[in-house]
């Protein structure tokens, strides 16, 4: 169709959809010709459309969305732009050219058309990025005030409005600060609560910092504990005998106590193995897996031992710290996967620990199916495990040892291995045979109950 045809069919169109979709044309003739013709439609459908026009690559197509835009506010509803803001907030980034001066005049149009309540509606909403376009909208025309914004912000849940909320803790009254300081302290979001910290150790409050500090102490984060527990230390304050009396006193949550103990091994303190060793039996299994972990870092001569512990512990959250333990370096018997295998039927962490090692992984796998043989429903981790064995060559070059051949040699086993290996059965076979291993078939009968003796597991 000739390019005049084409635009004056677009004039002359009634069809929303069709003049929606000439805006995407490939001819910027055609596209600025749809904007215009949808503005004397004045239909709200048409936003969307001119949106994704204002960056367009065609200054003129540009410059008549945003006009159309604009003129669009006097007809159309506020509310119905308010769902572009995210869109438009997108632009700040846009490189084919500055788009603030105008966004930002459109903004405050927007708000002075009636939209201002619509936004603030929107900084509570369900879509994340309409809710996040939206605060910041709220927060540079400032439909709210300043404690409104903060107290909202910090409350959303949402780590982007709560880190723009702790920025503004500057423009708040000093003498009402604390409060929005407590709540950004109290913040779920790491570097909402750091942020807070700064401001308060700058001296932008007007209250003593100590009692912060002391509570800033048993934060889960790390680098904020470790900054707050410096500052005590400097100013002369026992850091590590206060910690030690308050995880003694017992009024601590599960955070704080992880985070206490974390503190003592942090700052080297004198009784910490004695601490830690303590609570590596407390009832909590959180508090359990964490004071391990710690005892590990603390005393690393101690891995292998507190990484065998952990793997008999009745919490899998315990266990997965005995096979991250064993990951880094600890080394935990094949007895004593045994062991866990039958009193607490953890393969997963089984076959973690026992990755460190062709012949042990699959020796796991076949300690794993006397215990439980895998079906077409499940155990399919054990399949893969069976599977990767299988195409992995570094088995060629390694020999398995005496206690690989005892357990992979027991009766039904071979024929396990072989059920579980499925396309696999031949080079399964095959590269056992060049290990020194026979796969006996599968007895008539064979006893597989948990309480059976089995040579290979020392319990």
């Amino acid at each position: 169709m000739p390019l005049r045809t084409a635009i004056e069919t677009i004039t002359a169109s009634i069809d929303n959809e069709f003049v929606a979709l000439c805006m995407s044309h490939y001819s910027g003739y055609v596209r600025e010709a749809a904007i215009g013709r949808a503005v004397e439609l004045g239909c709200s459908s048409f936003l969307v459309s001119i949106t994704e026009r204002v960056n367009d690559w065609v200054p003129e197509v540009r410059r008549a969305a945003t006009n159309a835009l604009l003129t669009l506010l006097a007809t159309v509803p506020a509310e119905n732009f308010v769902s572009l803001i995210p869109r438009l907030r997108g632009l700040m980034s846009a490189t084919r050219t500055d788009h603030r001066s105008w966004l930002f005049e459109f903004e405050q149009r927007l708000v002075e058309a009636g939209g201002a309540a619509a936004i603030v509606v929107a900084t509570n909403g369900t879509d994340f990025r309409l809710r996040r376009a939206a605060f910041l909208v709220a927060v540079d025309h400032q439909l709210l005030s300043v404690t409104e914004m903060v107290k909202l912000g910090l409350s959303s849940g949402d780590i982007v409005l709560a880190q723009r909320a702790v920025t503004l803790l500057d423009r708040v009254p000093v003498s009402g600060r604390a409060i929005y300081i407590a709540l950004a302290a109290a913040s779920p979001f790491g570097p909402v609560r750091f942020a807070a910290f700064k401001f308060v150790v700058n001296g932008h409050v007007d209250f003593d910092t100590e009692p912060f500090l002391w509570r800033t102490i048993f934060d889960s984060q790390g680098s904020l504990r470790s900054a707050a527990a410096q500052l005590l230390v400097e100013s002369g304050r026992d850091v590590v005998g206060r910690c030690s009396a308050m995880l003694d006193a017992g009024g601590l949550n599960v955070r704080q106590v992880r985070a206490g103990l974390s503190l003592l091994a942090e700052r080297r303190a004198p009784d910490a193995a004695a601490v830690l060793a303590r609570y590596a039996g407390d009832a909590r299994a959180e508090i359990r897996a964490h004071a391990l972990m710690l005892q590990a870092r603390v005393s690393p001569s101690l891995k292998d031992e507190i990484a065998s512990r952990a793997l008999l512990d009745p919490s899998r959250k315990v266990r997965k710290v005995g096979a991250r333990l064993c990951t880094l370096g600890a080394f935990v018997s094949l007895d004593r996967i045994a062991a866990m295998l039958i009193q607490r039927g953890d393969r997963h962490a089984a076959l973690t620990v026992c990755a460190r090692d062709q012949w042990d992984s699959l020796a796991c796998i076949a300690l794993i199916t006397e215990l439980e043989m895998p079906n077409e429903s499940g155990c399919e981790d054990v399949r893969d495990a069976l599977r990767k064995w299988i195409d992995n060559r570094v088995s060629y070059w390694t020999k398995p040892s005496g206690q690989h051949r005892q357990i992979l040699s027991q009766p039904g086993a071979g024929s396990r291995l072989l059920d579980l290996a499925g396309d696999g059965r031949t080079e399964l076979r095959a590269r056992l045979r060049e290990g020194g291993i026979e796969l006996e078939p599968l007895p008539v009968r064979a006893d597989r109950s948990a309480d059976s003796p089995r040579p290979w597991a020392s319990q």
